[in-house]
């Protein structure tokens, strides 16, 4: 098919929210894209700069997709194709999807514990344009700013409130963010807690963490490697984790895996403050 065959086609399956079709027409488009000098903006090019809002537009389809299929390293690497059509300015009409992806991109790096690329993304906003208040007055950029700000401070409470209490979000985009970021601040609760405590009342421990179930307290008690005994949870670790904690948590899966991301963002908040 050629590209505007199969614009037309992604364009039809992705209104129909069917991702998967649309992961599988994303590879040959974009290898038409580069045949036709458009995978990558050219101020210089003698390319329609229609043609480029098109291009734009279906990388924005990828970077939604690739979020929605939990696909977070080929949602990273859209963003760093659309960075240029964002930067570049005689792309017309400006992006309605710009700031959406940026800010989902932003949460990201947060639950990754990528602080330091966050604060390098927020300066590179100038290039848009942008001014500080204009990003904490944006309804979409103003969301991973909270949050950031509320982890540097502590402010769990304010966080746990906000993701549980059913907030509209701008776009369900964000929702797919909630269980790494309640994570994150668990993790960082657990390592201020490991430091002030010896042993704690497991069902304080449960309130403390934000957690519902008994349960789910056990499981992150086994995670972090306390012992847990006649209802008392002890911070003792059952094994002395030798080196980077984070390369004998790299060895669970699913949760655990996001708990070795937030500890990185641990480590950076405490070096920060």
């Amino acid at each position: 098919m050629s590209l505007e065959q199969l614009t037309t086609k992604l364009t039809e399956v992705y209104l129909k929210q069917d991702y998967e079709t649309c992961n599988k027409l994303l590879t040959p488009i974009k290898i038409e894209l580069i045949k036709n000098n458009l995978f990558v903006p050219n101020v210089q090019s003698s390319v329609n700069p229609n043609d480029l809002v098109i291009a734009r537009s279906i990388l924005e389809i990828g970077a939604t997709v690739s979020l929605n299929l939990l696909h977070m390293t080929d949602f990273s690497n859209y963003i760093t194709q659309l960075k240029p059509f964002y930067e570049q300015k005689h792309i017309q009409p400006e992006s309605n999807e710009k700031n959406k992806l940026l800010s989902l991109y932003l949460l990201l790096l947060l639950t990754q514990g990528d602080l330091a690329m966050f604060h390098i993304e927020l300066e590179n906003f100038q290039n848009y344009g942008m001014s500080i208040d204009d990003l904490e007055k944006d309804k979409f950029l103003s969301i991973p700013i909270k949050f950031e700000k509320w982890i540097i401070d502590g402010d769990f409470n304010q966080i746990y409130e906000t993701l549980s209490s059913k907030h509209k979000f701008p776009c369900t985009e964000y929702n797919i963010f909630e269980g790494e970021l309640l994570n994150s601040i668990r993790v960082n609760i657990a390592t201020d807690l490991e430091k002030v405590y010896k042993e704690l009342p497991i069902e304080n421990l449960r309130i403390l963490l934000f957690l519902k179930e008994i349960s789910e307290t056990k499981q992150f008690v086994e995670n972090f490697h306390w012992t847990l005994e006649n209802g008392v949870v002890y911070f003792t670790r059952k094994e002395k984790l030798v080196g980077d904690e984070l390369a004998a948590l790299n060895e669970v899966k699913d949760e655990k895996s996001i708990i070795r991301n937030a500890l990185i963002y641990a480590t950076e908040m405490e070096r920060i403050i």
